[in-house]
């Protein structure tokens, strides 16, 4: 029987390489699509050697349809919220044996912490193998896993064979891990609620713009819808960024120059900014230049910055000073032609 096996394992598991490739890019672009984020979708295909030892482990009788994880997909994801959200994905576009699948949580009794996922064992589904590329892959089965970023991190620290926290350990030590298995549980779960707050806020700052309501203390989300929401309704296209900071620098530049809130950003931009927009700007340009447009003397008074400002000629600031103002201003800023310093959309 091993080498009948071993002659099935060597014919199939390169379809299973296929096979999980496939999933994990339709999964990605499903993912996506549902504007789902994640840490990681990765594939794995048993060897011959580990799928032999399970058989022999499992007594299998019939290797060819109880062996349902030779190929797997791990999805891993931020928060448990987001682990519903997979799950209910991959319920919709594959076809789940229910009998082989679990929710290692659901298992768990209510004093229990430990290993928590979920596990879907899984075929592409008979939509799918009417199509020529699939025919090949019919009747394999693959299983995925879902963990939010603290479940791996469990997963992988005391089960990874490896690993000095694997297997049995003294009492007092497996005591402790299992009462920090109940703090991760924790923290995912006040992590998922911090993240619904964080998506309530951002939805309410959205609104309070729109209507008009702009008394919200300025921070990194309130900043950036503001301004979006200036350049939607004037039709000026901004640079996008992806400042390391979350803008902290800049938020900091405006409360030292007296700026705290929404209303107050609005109060001193001027109405006419747009007009005067000839190149590219990011949000740090743009709400650089209101600040300075409003009083560049008191910028410089008031606000520690780092940046040197360069001139690249036709920049909107100049429409609103006189000559004599743009020379004492240069004087001030020590202004530099364009390329030869840290320019303030930086």
């Amino acid at each position: 029987m091993t080498q009948d096996l071993s002659s099935w394992l060597a014919e199939t598991l390169p379809k299973y390489q296929a096979l999980t490739s496939l999933v994990s890019s339709i999964m990605a672009s499903l993912m996506q699509g549902d504007k789902i984020d994640y840490l990681a979708i990765s594939s794995r295909v048993k060897d011959t050697e580990s799928a032999l030892e399970k058989v022999r482990r499992k007594n299998y009788t019939s290797p060819a349809e109880q062996l349902t994880d030779l190929g797997g997909i791990r999805i891993i994801v931020f928060f448990e919220s987001d682990l519903v959200r997979v799950s209910n994905l991959i319920e919709r576009s594959f076809t789940i044996d229910v009998k082989n699948s679990s929710d290692k949580e659901r298992q768990m009794s209510v004093d229990q912490t430990g290993y928590r996922s979920v596990h879907f064992v899984c075929d592409m589904g008979e939509a799918r193998f009417v199509l020529p590329e699939y025919k090949n892959l019919k009747g394999l089965k693959f299983e995925f896993q879902v963990r939010t970023v603290l479940q791996h991190a469990w997963a992988e620290l005391a089960h990874d064979r490896n690993y000095k926290f694997a297997g049995k350990l003294p009492e007092d030590a497996e005591r402790k891990l299992y009462l920090y298995a109940g703090m991760l549980e924790l923290a995912d779960k006040g992590l998922d609620e911090l993240s619904r707050e964080m998506d309530a806020h951002i939805a309410q700052v959205q609104e309070d713009i729109k209507s008009g309501s702009l008394e919200s203390p300025i921070d990194s989300v309130a900043l950036v819808r503001f301004v979006d929401e200036w350049a939607a309704r004037h039709s000026v296209q901004l640079k996008s960024l992806k400042p390391k900071s979350g803008y902290e620098d800049l938020i900091n530049e405006l409360n030292s120059f007296g700026v705290h809130t929404l209303a107050q950003l609005m109060a001193i931009v001027p109405v006419d900014y747009h007009e005067h927009i000839s190149v590219d700007r990011t949000i740090y340009g743009v709400v650089r230049d209101w600040m300075l447009i409003s009083d560049w003397r008191g910028f410089a008074e008031r606000v520690s910055y780092d940046w040197v400002y360069e001139d690249n000629g036709d920049d909107p600031l100049w429409a609103y000073l006189s000559e004599e103002e743009r020379l004492a201003f240069q004087q001030v800023y020590n202004v530099v032609p364009r390329g030869y310093g840290h320019h303030l959309d930086d």
